[in-house]
């Protein structure tokens, strides 16, 4: 399904700040497999949004406008939230700490097999 132009600027925008976070960090960076199904959800919600937009300026019945503006300021707190998951950032290496008991765990682990 074809998205909305807004959900593509969204995507693009998100995109080239991933990007720029690569070249930043010298580091190839790629959207997980969770981002990405963020991503999707996002798209939709902004089509949806541009669809109930649409829908609210030919609504000639006051109480259905009321009704679609509740459902875009949902769906606009919704797409915020969805948007804060979004992480463009380097992630952060692993202390030393953490990476002794990784270590320590595969052990663990691997001992038993």
């Amino acid at each position: 399904m074809a998205h909305c132009a807004e959900s593509r600027r969204v995507r693009r925008d998100l995109d080239k700040q991933l990007a720029a976070s690569a070249a930043a960090s010298g580091r190839p960076l790629v959207w997980s497999a969770q981002d990405r199904v963020v991503l999707d959800l996002i798209s939709t919600q902004i089509d949806r949004k541009n669809e109930l937009f649409a829908d609210r300026a030919v609504a000639d019945d006051m109480k259905i406008r009321v009704k679609i503006s509740a459902e875009l300021r949902l769906l606009e707190a919704s797409i915020a939230r969805l948007l804060k998951q979004v992480s463009t950032e380097v992630p952060r290496p692993m202390s030393r700490r953490s990476q002794k008991a990784q270590a320590a765990a595969l052990t663990r682990w691997n001992h038993g097999a």
